[in-house]
């Protein structure tokens, strides 16, 4: 009994310093607790200054992609400017190129048309087709009036009207051609039709006919419109009868 009071007893003195012994504990504990978190918390700042540290990095590589991207920006911009005057010059030289083409084929055709016309005349000439014979002439000399073939267009312009037996129109075309083409190889001619076409008209033009006949027997005494016209001549003119002469007396010798 005495040794369970003696127990009793002890326990009771120790019973303050255990609480002590307890709330060292406890502190150290939290101490240590707390040291942790310093150590967590002195991490998690090492690790946000990094992290930090990092974002100032890509901050500034941003910005120096930004800086890169404008340069590019500004390089697209001239070089879509360099792009847009070179696209200009480049129309301007095809306009060119165009425009000079165009007129190298207008040249082309300003040079055959005239031929084309002509030619087309007088194929449809020889064919007989005197309807499209005298547009043709028409148009090309209404085009051209003074070009290479007008002399000829004029002639036959002549003929072809003369073979419609427009006779008055026929006489202006020859008549044309002894006036603008007075050297010509075909004055015989064109006299000679000139004459043949006012022997025509309703009115009476024989003596202005026979002016016309005569210069050519007169100029061009060795064409064969000369002959032509000889016979026109004597035909219009037959020659005077001779006067007869007076018989001689035959008187008986006295």
């Amino acid at each position: 009994m005495k040794n369970t009071l003696k127990i009793a007893a002890v326990m009771a003195a120790l019973a303050p310093l255990w609480g002590c012994v307890a709330t060292q504990q406890d502190m150290l504990q939290m101490q240590s607790q707390m040291d942790d978190l310093n150590t967590s918390i002195n991490n998690m700042q090492k690790n946000q200054a990094d992290l930090a540290l990092k974002i100032d990095s890509l901050s500034n590589n941003l910005n120096i992609f930004s800086e890169n991207l404008r340069d590019i920006t500004t390089q697209m911009d001239r070089l879509s400017g360099h792009l847009d005057e070179l696209d200009s010059v480049m129309n301007k030289r095809v306009n060119a190129i165009g425009a000079s083409i165009k007129k190298q084929q207008d040249d082309v055709e300003s040079a055959l048309l005239p031929a084309k016309l002509y030619n087309d005349a007088y194929n449809a000439f020889l064919t007989n087709n005197f309807d499209d014979a005298t547009s043709g002439f028409k148009t090309y000399l209404a085009k051209f009036p003074s070009g290479d073939m007008a002399e000829s267009a004029y002639y036959y312009l002549g003929e072809s009207l003369y073979l419609k037996e427009k006779w008055q129109e026929a006489a202006l075309s020859y008549a044309t051609i002894l006036d603008k083409f007075p050297q010509s190889p075909r004055i015989p001619a064109a006299r000679l039709k000139y004459a043949l076409s006012l022997l025509k008209f309703p009115e009476d033009k024989k003596s202005e006919a026979l002016k016309y006949l005569e210069s050519i027997v007169r100029d061009y005494p060795a064409s064969q419109e000369s002959d032509t016209a000889k016979a026109y001549i004597g035909r219009l003119r037959p020659p005077k009868a001779e006067t007869a002469k007076p018989k001689a007396r035959t008187g008986k010798n006295k």
